[in-house]
């Protein structure tokens, strides 16, 4: 009904390299909202709280979580009588979450070209572990096979795997297969 594949895609693009800037993606995306939301405080134009729910798509899509935004996201779906659970099915917008072992985040990345690749596989495991471990907060992009999709510095791989690590969490979207995993360090008691 809001979603709208095109628009959605163009602020993820918007916001892809905006970390490289000192911003956070999330925080932007965020703002915007409640800015579209002021909008249409004074204007009464749906169109504002149509391109809001196209920056929560958004939002969700880069793996962030909904209870992190819940607050502005609520107060878009009031202004047009929505229901969270109709718009965003909880199953859908839900990370699955994984255990943060070598085993775990291979079976992720799943087989990996030996050709054409970021690095290899051992490598690309053993990479992401240390990121999350060391809580180095940023986006990194793991990819093998041939480029499928190309947009100007943006490429699609046959597999793609971007991983977020914030103060918060740890996120690795599957870019291929719109899926995304929370990874858990293993607690010690």
């Amino acid at each position: 009904m809001f979603y709208n594949k095109v628009e959605v895609k163009a602020i993820i693009l918007a916001v892809y390299n905006i970390e490289s800037l000192g911003l956070n993606s999330s925080r932007i995306l965020l703002k915007s909202i409640v800015w579209l939301c002021k909008q249409y405080e004074t204007t009464k134009e749906n169109l504002y709280l149509e391109k809001a729910m196209w920056h929560i798509y958004a939002y969700l899509e880069l793996g962030y979580s909904y209870e992190t935004g819940e607050r502005e996201f609520n107060i878009v779906l009031e202004y047009l009588q929505l229901n969270r659970a109709d718009i965003f099915p909880k199953r859908e917008w839900e990370y699955k979450k994984i255990t943060l072992t070598k085993a775990n985040v291979n079976r992720l990345l799943g087989k990996w070209n030996p050709y054409f690749q970021s690095m290899k596989i051992n490598d690309a495991v053993a990479d992401i572990i240390k990121k999350v471990q060391d809580k180095e907060y940023g986006k990194y992009i793991y990819h093998c096979g041939k480029a499928i999709e190309e947009c100007e510095e943006n490429t699609l791989w046959e597999k793609t795997f971007i991983l977020y690590v914030t103060k918060d969490e740890a996120i690795l979207q599957d870019m291929n297969k719109s899926k995304y995993y929370m990874l858990k360090e293993i607690q010690h008691d």
